[in-house]
């Protein structure tokens, strides 16, 4: 079983990140996207588009994205609940 399968949001794991030239072009910035791989892959593979372009990545080097939701927004979306429920 893979770690990550298509659609799930990854970020580079600074603690095991290997750096290659694909660096250069934005590889491991920002958030990627796991997607469908063009052929079969090993099970610690993966395909990421990246906003740079698409990179085969070893699983080890990445990490779920964590989306964080900021206080104003945790306010903002209790009050909505709280508006909707009357």
């Amino acid at each position: 079983m893979k770690k990550f399968r298509p659609g799930d949001k990854v970020i580079k794991n600074k603690d095991t990140w290997v750096a290659t030239e694909f660096d250069l072009w934005g590889r491991g910035i920002g958030i990627g996207v796991v997607v469908e791989p063009p052929f079969p892959m090993g099970s610690s593979d993966c395909d990421v588009k990246w906003k740079g372009g698409r990179c085969f990545e070893d699983i080890s080097q990445l990490l779920h994205h964590e989306r964080k939701i900021t206080r104003i927004a945790r306010k903002f979306k209790i009050w909505i609940w709280k508006f909707l429920k009357g």
